[in-house]
């Protein structure tokens, strides 16, 4: 399977996952009190994030393409591993950092690290090949 496809079909996954958790906290969360106000906030912030990395990968899967360069290709790849690993542990965080009602919530924490770590990656093979591409033209010009 290329990565586009990993792409786009991981985003199209996690976007169903996304429904599947808002019909979990509509139908099937019993939080009653104000004094669960805390964790149903931590629900919602959480959902968001599924639905945020879902729409990155589908986003990304549907433009993708491999760069020649070998270090933009690495690049590139690194980057895209990332994005695809953050939708697991965004939804991992889901699953049982609002249970306990965890302050640091560390498994938010490294999904949205690897969201930021994945598109500076990607950011950079782009930069490298505007630089590269430029660099042609300009000695072609003179």
């Amino acid at each position: 399977m290329t990565m586009k496809r990993i792409h786009l079909v991981s985003g199209v996954v996690f976007l169903a996952i996304f429904a599947i958790t808002g019909q979990y906290m509509l139908r099937g969360l019993a939080l009653p009190d104000q004094a669960m106000d805390a964790q149903r906030m931590m629900y919602r912030a959480s959902h968001m994030y599924i639905l945020f990395v879902a729409a990155l990968n589908a986003v990304v899967g549907c433009y993708w393409s491999a760069r020649a360069d070998k270090l933009n290709y690495v690049l590139q790849v690194a980057g895209s591993w990332m994005l695809i690993l953050s939708q697991p542990v965004l939804l991992y965080a889901f699953a049982t950092e609002p249970q306990v009602l965890s302050s640091g919530r560390e498994f938010t924490l490294l999904g949205c690290v690897l969201v930021l770590a994945g598109v500076l990656l990607s950011v950079a093979a782009s930069v490298r090949i505007r630089r590269a591409s430029v660099g042609t033209v300009s000695e072609g010009a003179g």
